[in-house]
């Protein structure tokens, strides 16, 4: 029987932004126990890969488990991975963050690992055929990939037990193909059937090679794998088996394996990532017609089914979630803006360039099993990294003031982005609205929330069933409920929820209507494009925005201005002008970042944000946060209405479909009877809760 080499690659990450709590259970559950039961087992070699926020986390509380890795590394037990610093999709960066991120986490590990990486973790394993060129210009030679991506090029299950060479002009990278059947086999079928599957490769000669390489949250975070790799002794006994067979079963290194063997061949591998992620990318429609396709060409063709049929690629998320892309497109701007000023200012600029890396962490950027995207603290922590990366990037060009007008996100929609000391506003043409109201001392996007829309897994909530007790599902088939009744809460959302959107309401309108999406809208507004202009007075920016539109079909104009004042005071004045009887009202989407201290203070009562509730002949109000330290008074030209409700999204996590507060939506209601022209006015002052 020839010999099977085996590599075991363990990627282990955890977002910025994520709680403290969080990264102390996966090291106590996971990273911790993992190390401890590998030290037992010295014929045993692996490959490691730590992102860099989460290296520097233990390094910074767990310092002697950086040793316990060097001493892996020192006795040839180990192999490290670099990648990027805080674990960016490699391919959607500008050139120069791609290089610096990487370069950055290589030289984090030679100085603190002893240890010069030669291959590279690759996020998310998205894969973009032009990547040999940058991957090459940092030193490192080769990378692990999903086999999904050597499938699609028509390569069989027995092409890929071994590695194979890409390039892009010239520039060359190794690339080993990442065993799908294992990262459903390891840690979840039994060890006997693992080391069976083993014997059935080896058994078809020449030294085949396999590659396994997945999350070491596997190992411990996800449900149920503690208790099963570690107190049931899954690993103990996976290890065990192959010190047992090791005269068949040879663990090894890429890095060894690579110096070792000669390449299968050269292959050109298209843009993808791993196959689960092509069906997260499509609309929820597309999706479910899939999920249907899949299912009824497996029958005909088996598993290869899977690699016959493929989803969407990695960036169609900034097209699904306009947030995502919003986020993205913020991201490019202020990266040409903190490069522009570190060449004029390197020790600040290496402090912006350090918040811009952080702000370019992958998670929140997309949604799949994990929450991602749905998550507040990962997309708020995201905003704050990037803020600060602009705000010290703008001391150092002394931008204190500024107005773009352009296309920022490449939506086909004229955006204005407007800058102060205090504030950064994004608005848009399309509905006349603010997509992004920045409050830069704070470090805080108060408008950072996303709207609810449909999931493809919306449509098996009635089926759902936790996982029969006792037995272990990676979190790819398990799909569990965290509460009862989530079904009511699935209404969806008409248009993406900005701020200072217009309505028309009947006049027997309700907040139940809206939050049920059962209301009727009389105008056309809330899609209808904007004539939008502005501004800049000293250091007040005015943005104007008009649009000459319909009511009931009647002619209808709203004039309104958005005038940003030092120090953080925004008036919004608006001119109706036609005939209509009826609600008009002004809607704002503001998320504190799901903080339970926000409070709204309606005269003597103080009630929670999260709460739903409708309050009528208001003339001034606050919110309020003790978390942020921030109060934002708004005050109105004549009394209103003001209904309020949560926005609450139905999301998958790793941990099963849960309730996501998202924020709180308030409408400005004014009951008019307009025949000619009304003005309306509201002020927001922002400041410190001192209270």
């Amino acid at each position: 029987m020839s010999k099977l080499y085996l590599i075991l690659a363990f990627h282990n990450h955890q977002p910025v932004g994520n709680f403290d709590h969080v990264l102390e259970d996966s090291y106590q559950k996971s990273y911790l126990p993992f190390l401890e039961t590998l030290m037992r087992y010295r014929n045993l070699k692996i490959v490691l890969h730590y992102s860099g926020h989460l290296l520097s986390w233990i390094q910074s509380r767990h310092p002697e488990t950086m040793e316990l890795i060097r001493s892996l590394v020192t006795s040839n037990r180990a192999e490290i991975l670099s990648g990027g610093f805080y674990e960016p999709v490699l391919s959607v960066l500008p050139a120069r963050d791609r290089l610096s991120q990487i370069n950055e986490l290589s030289g984090f590990i030679r100085n603190n690992l002893g240890y010069t990486p030669q291959g590279l973790w690759l996020a998310e394993r998205v894969w973009e055929p032009q990547m040999p060129q940058f991957i090459s210009q940092t030193g490192l030679q080769y990378l692990a990939i999903d086999d999904f991506h050597f499938k699609m090029t028509g390569l069989e299950e027995g092409d890929l037990l071994g590695y194979y060479i890409t390039e892009d002009q010239g520039h060359a990278v190794t690339v080993f193909p990442g065993s799908e059947k294992l990262r459903y086999f390891i840690p979840f079928k039994s060890v006997e059937e693992t080391i069976s599957y083993f014997r059935e490769i080896a058994m078809r000669g020449g030294n085949p090679l396999l590659t396994f390489a997945d999350d070491g949250e596997k190992f411990g975070v996800w449900p149920n794998t503690h208790k099963h790799c570690y107190e049931d002794r899954w690993l103990d006994n996976f290890f065990t088996a192959l010190e047992e067979n090791s005269d068949w079963i040879e663990t090894t290194t890429f890095r060894e394996y690579h110096d070792q063997f000669q390449p299968l061949g050269l292959a050109y591998l298209p843009t993808a990532s791993y196959r689960e992620m092509g069906e997260w990318t499509l609309p929820s429609e597309s999706g479910l017609e899939y999920q249907y396709a899949l299912e009824q060409l497996g029958h005909i063709m088996g598993e290869k089914a899977k690699y016959l049929l493929r989803g969407g690629i990695w960036r169609s998320f900034m097209a699904k979630y306009p947030e995502s892309n919003h986020l993205h497109k913020r991201m490019v701007m202020i990266s040409d803006t903190v490069h522009k000023a570190s060449r004029i200012d390197s020790e600040k600029g290496r402090l912006a360039q350090t918040e811009l890396w952080k702000g370019q962490c992958n998670d929140a950027y997309w949604h799949g099993v994990f929450g991602g995207l749905y998550l507040p603290h990962l997309r708020s922590a995201l905003y704050r990294h990037l803020i600060n990366a602009e705000s010290l990037a703008n001391e150092i060009l002394l931008n204190d003031c500024s107005v773009n007008v352009l296309d920022f996100d490449c939506d086909g929609y004229i955006d204005v982005l407007a800058c102060t000391d205090h504030i950064s506003l994004v608005a848009s043409e399309n509905g006349g609205c603010v997509t992004e109201l920045s409050l830069n001392k704070k470090a805080v996007n108060i408008l950072d929330i996303i709207s609810k829309r449909p999931e493809s897994y919306h449509a098996k909530l009635a089926k759902t069933i936790n996982s029969p007790e006792g037995k272990t599902k990676t979190i790819h088939e398990n799909l569990s409920v965290k509460e009862d009744g989530l079904s009511e809460y699935l209404t969806y959302d008409r248009y993406r929820r900005s701020s200072f959107l217009d309505h028309f309401f009947p006049a027997d309108t309700t907040v139940q209507h809206i939050i049920s999406s059962e209301y009727e809208e009389l105008g056309d507004f809330i899609s209808g494009i904007y004539a939008v202009d502005h501004t800049l007075d000293k250091r007040n920016i005015t943005l104007s925005f008009s649009r000459n539109g319909q009511v009931n079909q009647d002619q209808f104009s709203i004039a309104k201005s958005i005038q940003l004042q030092e120090p953080q005071r925004i008036s919004v004045d608006y001119t109706l002008q036609g005939e209509f009887s009826g609600l008009f009202a002004v809607e704002m989407n503001i998320s504190f970042l799901g903080s339970p201290h926000a409070l709204i203070r309606m005269g003597t009562e103080q009630l929670d944000i999260r709460s739903t509730g409708t309050h009528e002949q208001i003339d001034a109000f606050h919110l309020a946060d003790r978390f942020l330290n921030l109060k934002i008074d708004f005050t109105f030209s004549e009394p209103v209405t003001i209904w309020y409700y949560p926005v609450e999204t139905v999301s998958l996590s790793e941990q099963g479909i849960e309730r996501l507060y998202q924020g709180t939506s308030f409408l400005f209601v004014s009951r008019v009877a307009v025949n000619g022209m009304k003005q309306l006015a509201m002020t927001l002052d922002v400041g410190e809760d001192m209270t």
